[in-house]
């Protein structure tokens, strides 16, 4: 039950059905479903025990930021900011902690991963305006973290090397077909959505699938045939946005140069405050008050967030919360890594799934990396649910070798006369 608990969080706080049937709201069912299943996890007895659990990288990681969080809050000016960005994280945290306790085999991690990648073709669906191909942007009705096509875009993106995992380990014709047009539905989703951040994390996921790919030249048609399928598909005022990314100086496009200008005030931020940053939701705010940009006067722009995620808790967490992004993110590659190059002198028949599986959980993390660079998302839910998905990739990778070697040795150790040898 805490499994299907699990898969129903995503549903709610991906969907947020409450956002097109009002009256949901009432049920509460965003807080309801979340602490019953983290209640259900704690007490569950299971494969991962608690300890276990809490004494990983990644969640060594995120209470580091937790506590972070905590030393600011209690500097800051409005504690209510603070607050509401704390819990946030807390709630990210202890659905951490419930995906790391439930998720221990393959079968679970592909309904993990198909149910991430149906929320979105339906957030996709009931914002059928975004396909219109009229060429405007358009809001997300879904709100929240999903609240306009940037954010739309970075979350899609993450998605679509879940999407690609299941079709390349779908035995069935069906689920292979099902899937690939799903990806293409999501790709269509990053063009729609005309995001540039979200155009260079596609690109990013793309280029470490080639990298990874045995067969170089199979991999250059594939990404021939994406772009093939973009260039078909886009609005021509999806071309005119490409195109402002080569611009600089008095060429660069308004919102470009306010991504510019905000990073700048979050390196003043960070300058006066280095170990405490201004405080976890002080950004917009400190932007607009205290750290405007050269030639604006105080108050004379709207509040506005630090357009990535990098700046966002640079300048609101100060040095110690750069150190934990690029921390849990390159430390997660790496161990990415490492998984695979333990992994690949494996017997010739063993199953490549969970090989393929741990590649999709790092292009993921690559997709966040890129499009998290021009988008404010410290905050998402992507990171800390990547956090766990991907320690529990190399788990399950690392558990399938161990067992393929342990099969191989047995079947070494057996004489030659009972292997049907000929001497």
């Amino acid at each position: 039950m805490v499994y299907y608990g699990l898969l129903l969080y995503f549903v709610l706080e991906y969907i947020r059905p409450g956002s097109y049937v009002p009256a949901l709201n009432a049920l509460h069912l965003n807080s309801i479903v979340p602490v019953a299943v983290f209640l259900g996890a704690w007490l569950k007895k299971g494969e991962n025990t608690v300890s276990r659990v809490l004494n990983s990288m990644n969640a060594r990681w995120i209470l580091y930021l937790v506590f972070l969080m905590i030393i600011s809050g209690l500097t800051c000016d409005v504690k209510t900011y603070a607050l509401m960005k704390f819990e946030a994280v807390i709630g990210y945290f202890f659905i951490f902690l419930v995906i790391k306790k439930e998720v221990y085999d393959v079968d679970k991690m592909r309904g993990v991963l198909a149910t991430l990648v149906l929320v979105h073709l339906v957030v996709g669906a009931l914002t059928p305006e975004m396909f219109s191909g009229d060429g405007e942007r358009h809001y997300i009705a879904s709100g929240s973290f999903l609240g306009d096509g940037n954010d739309f875009a970075l979350s899609v993106n993450i998605a679509i090397p879940f999407c690609l995992f299941l079709m390349l380990d779908s035995q069935s014709v069906t689920k292979k077909m099902f899937y690939g047009g799903t990806l293409a539905v999501l790709v269509l989703a990053v063009v729609a959505t005309q995001s540039r951040g979200g155009i260079l994390a596609l690109a990013s996921v793309g280029f470490y699938y080639w990298l990874k790919h045995d067969r170089k030249i199979l991999g250059v048609i594939g990404i021939a045939i994406v772009v093939v399928f973009i260039v078909a598909v886009a609005p021509p005022q999806f071309f005119d946005r490409m195109e402002t990314m080569t611009k600089t100086g008095d060429e660069m496009e308004g919102s470009a140069q306010g991504r510019i200008l905000a990073w700048t005030s979050a390196v003043r931020m960070a300058t006066d405050h280095p170990f405490l940053g201004v405080g976890a939701g002080h950004f917009p705010t400190k932007y607009g008050a205290e750290y405007p940009p050269e030639g604006f006067r105080k108050n004379a722009i709207p509040w506005q967030t630090a357009h990535s995620s990098y700046f966002l808790v640079l300048g609101e967490l100060g040095i110690p919360g750069i150190i934990f992004l690029l921390g849990i993110i390159v430390s997660n590659l790496l161990a990415g890594e490492r998984t695979l190059r333990k992994t690949k002198p494996r017997l010739p028949s063993s199953d490549v799934t969970s090989r393929n599986l741990v590649i999709a959980l790092n292009a993921s993390l690559i997709a966040f990396m890129v499009g998290g660079a021009f988008l404010s998302g410290t905050y998402y839910p992507h990171i800390y649910l990547l956090a766990a998905l991907l320690e529990c990739g190399r788990d399950i990778c690392l558990k399938s070798f161990a067992t393929e070697t342990v099969m191989h040795s047995s079947v070494n150790e057996v004489p030659l006369a009972y292997r049907g040898a000929h001497i």
